[in-house]
């Protein structure tokens, strides 16, 4: 169950790797020396797929039955685990890394407060120390605190909260249900912040809280194994679902990235997220423009998007190619900036251009303040 520290049932093991690739969430392989992040094409009881190019596997040579430490995010927890070596192979032509399902599972995160995350973080409003009323959302809950995150992304929470401060939150729960929990701050995460309960929390408050949570954690435990016994999920036996565009930043105007790199998105997204919105797509094959419709591009058009960025460092196609056929087969009218690192820069600029691109501008090492000059600069041209 989420609430265990350990998880070791195989079922429950499976709907994790399950909602990883939904949610086209990549998991992290370390291997002797080697340390990526990869996504998961397929899944079957006991074992997975992750994709893995030719080159890569020559550079890795994985040796069937070998032990690989398994990293991965399930809803905003990180788990740690071992998996071992079944083979290579391929899925649906993708080349691919065979691997025998972990054991178990094991948390990886001791200090948090954290036992239960709902799929949809609920609003609560606030007080911190200096009486500064404020709205946020909880990002999990624990039977003795939970994390908070504010509403505003570009707001720094540790400009409003202090170690061993005290908060008291309202927290709307069902219906008309709402719990005032005295707090005090315990640690700071990702864009959160760790409040636990004090002694002054009521015994019918701390009781009312802890129902609710229980009852919340069995009714996501029933939909996920519904999801998974009605074939929710993928299997080895079928073709993978293309992944969709991420969104990140929920902004207007809105840059759409093509990137295999899931560390080179989040590093973009938190630069360029403070003045416009931002989506990701980790691209395998066929046409762009139908995998961002769950954002609202349309037959016709390209929705909210505003400029497409190719990262430079594609793998399993040619970024060049892939702007030829975005430009010719695909007619997209918004203008694609190819970017990746400075080397060799004017080459580089020669042949986005002549593949049809506006230019190639290096974001590595990531400079934000000229990053987002020329993205503002680019927009202004084609607005």
């Amino acid at each position: 169950m989420t609430n265990d520290r350990v998880i070791e049932d195989s079922l429950a093991i499976q709907m994790v790797l399950q909602r990883l690739y939904l949610g086209n969430i990549k998991v992290r392989l370390a291997y002797r020396e080697f340390r990526e992040e990869f996504q998961i094409l397929k899944q079957d009881p006991g074992r997975f797929a992750v994709r893995m190019p030719l080159s890569q596997a020559a550079t890795w040579k994985p040796e069937i039955g070998e032990k690989i430490g398994l990293t991965l995010e399930d809803r905003g927890m990180k788990y740690e685990g071992v998996v071992n070596i079944e083979g290579q192979g391929e899925e649906d032509g993708t080349p691919a890394l065979i691997l025998l399902g972990p054991r178990s599972l094991r948390r990886s995160e001791d200090n948090r407060l954290v036992d239960f995350v709902p799929d949809t973080p609920p609003k609560c409003t606030f007080i911190n120390a200096r009486n500064t009323l404020m709205d946020g959302q909880i990002r999990g809950f624990g039977r003795n605190g939970l994390e908070l995150a504010l509403n505003d992304p570009r707001q720094n929470i540790q400009e409003f909260f202090r170690i061993g401060e005290e908060a008291t939150l309202d927290i709307a729960l069902e219906g008309d249900t709402r719990v005032q929990a005295p707090t005090k701050v315990a640690y700071f995460g990702e864009a959160c912040v760790g409040l636990q309960f004090t002694d002054r929390m009521e015994n019918a408050a701390l009781g009312q809280f802890r129902n609710w949570m229980e009852g919340q954690q069995r009714l996501q435990a029933q939909r996920d194994r519904e999801l998974f016994e009605t074939g929710g999920g993928p299997r080895m036996s079928h073709a993978p679902v293309l992944p969709t565009a991420r969104l990140m930043v929920d902004r207007d105007p809105l840059v759409l990235l093509l990137t295999e790199r899931e560390d080179f998105a989040r590093r973009m997204a938190e630069g360029l997220g403070r003045k416009f919105g931002f989506a990701s797509l980790d691209y395998i094959k066929g046409p762009v423009h139908a995998l961002l419709r769950p954002l609202g591009a349309g037959e016709n058009n390209w929705g909210r998007f505003r400029l497409i960025l190719v990262h430079n460092q594609l793998r399993l196609v040619s970024p060049l190619e892939l702007t030829r056929q975005l430009i010719e087969q695909e007619q997209c009218p918004l203008p694609i900036l190819l970017v990746g690192g400075e080397e060799d820069l004017e080459l580089k600029r020669n042949r986005a251009v002549g593949a049809g691109a506006v230019d190639y501008f290096p974001v590595e090492p990531f400079k934000i303040l000229s990053v987002l000059k020329k993205v503002d600069e680019i927009m202004s041209l084609f607005a």
